[in-house]
């Protein structure tokens, strides 16, 4: 609140921001890296797709390293700007906006030293999931939802089912507190 944050939305904002209120959308926030677990999460959430689930996947990072493989998947991936988006330049109004639309955040890094986007979701009372690492359970306590840190895209995608069921009924973990 004391620095001066960037401003505006991206090329498509708007939309963008509509089609997170028609269904429920899993943010996840952080440059792609393959430590991030972006490639796991993708796995797990073209199980739902494919199920016929109707939910969003909404990542918010730049690219890292090693992770040409995954940046020509995402792009070239069947459900593109259809329940899969990848926000490169997101500004920090925008990103503001995207919490506050997102079901939830997901936190999928196999190892973190603090893990920022955790207590941004609470500031903004987005639901946490999280991969049951050290550092998320230190952050974030009993204010998330963690899934077993040596999970496949299988167990993961049976995770995410439940959490969305959960979600529906409105009785997930909160962030708030």
């Amino acid at each position: 609140e004391t620095s001066l944050p960037t401003t505006g939305l991206l090329a498509g904002g708007e939309a963008q921001l509509a089609s997170m209120e028609q269904q429920p959308s899993l943010l996840m926030v952080g440059t792609l890296e393959p430590r991030k677990g972006h490639a796991l999460v993708l796995d797990a959430m073209e199980r739902l797709w494919m199920a016929g689930r109707p939910v969003q996947l909404v990542i918010v990072g730049k690219q890292g390293w090693m992770v040409d493989e995954l940046v020509t998947r995402l792009r070239q991936h069947p459900e593109w700007e259809r329940h899969l988006y990848w926000l490169e330049g997101a500004s920090d109004e925008f990103l503001a906006t995207l919490y506050c639309k997102a079901a939830a955040l997901v936190a999928a890094s196999e190892g973190e030293g603090f893990g920022l986007p955790l207590v941004e979701a609470a500031r903004h009372g987005v639901a946490i999931i999280a991969r049951d690492i050290p550092v998320f359970r230190e952050v974030a306590g009993e204010h998330a939802a963690y899934f077993p840190a040596e999970v496949d895209p299988q167990g993961l995608s049976v995770y995410f089912e439940k959490w969305l069921d959960q979600h529906a009924a409105g009785c997930h973990v909160q962030s708030k507190g």
